[in-house]
């Protein structure tokens, strides 16, 4: 009998156990993994950035405290300490707890953005004017990037290249510039306009003009020097 009873309880402990770790186990399943949270991190930083065609990578990441209770479907706030940025980021993740008190999660990740940009494929020289197959389009990591770099390639054609560019430089603004409309000694054509006239003139440009700029032209018939706006090559205008 006594036997009897001992096999029963042990029989029971066993079960008790078994029905313990399966219930951990099934709570253990149903928390958010690290992975998960990368991906709520990732999801995150692309949605602040309005990014959808760059590559984006996480080369590091970091969660504090290691041991949580955050659950899959369970409500969560996110709140970044600084504004989203290639680089270094770090989001505080808050949740009520099985306590019902606030648990607070710390999640650090170094960010790495990589985007398509212009790079100079053949030498140039200062002076020379930009043209389309003179660069290729390749990703590069935004966070090495100048401050300056053109995303835009259209924008870019038609400039002079204002110093000497190396294959594998990444195009500059600061490398570009508008180019020379109007050259010093050059025969221009003169337009001279008012609210309900215009007149044409030939002329001599006294100095380089670019786009939009107010040079010095030599009126040819009249002789008479005047301030005039470069409008395009060639062509300057004056405004009364």
């Amino acid at each position: 009998m006594v036997r009897l009873k001992l096999k029963g309880l042990t029989l029971a402990l066993g079960f008790l156990i078994l029905s313990l770790m399966i219930s951990l186990k099934l709570g253990y399943a149903n928390m958010v993994s690290e992975d998960e949270l990368k991906g709520i991190f990732l999801k995150e930083f692309k949605a602040r950035l309005g990014l959808k065609d760059e590559e984006v990578r996480l080369e590091k990441f970091r969660v504090e405290p290691r041991t949580y209770e955050l659950k899959r479907n369970q409500p969560y706030r996110l709140d970044w300490i600084t504004m989203p940025r290639p680089g270094s980021n770090t989001v505080i993740l808050t949740y009520t707890g099985s306590n019902g008190n606030l648990q607070v999660l710390r999640l650090w990740g170094f960010v790495e953005v990589l985007k398509k940009v212009p790079v100079v494929v053949k030498p140039l020289q200062a002076g020379e004017v930009l043209k389309e197959e003179y660069v290729s389009l390749e990703l590069r990591e935004l966070s090495r990037l100048p401050h300056d770099v053109v995303f835009d390639v259209g924008s870019a054609l038609g400039k002079e290249v204002r110093m000497s560019l190396r294959p594998g430089m990444v195009l500059r603004t600061s490398h570009l510039q508008l180019p020379v409309l109007v050259k010093r000694n050059e025969e221009v054509e003169l337009i001279a306009q008012g609210k309900n006239f215009i007149v044409k003139a030939k002329g001599i440009a006294l100095e380089n003009g670019r786009l939009g700029e107010v040079i010095r032209v030599k009126n040819k018939e009249s002789q008479k020097v005047v301030f005039a706006k470069v409008a395009g090559e060639r062509l300057v205008e004056v405004s009364y």
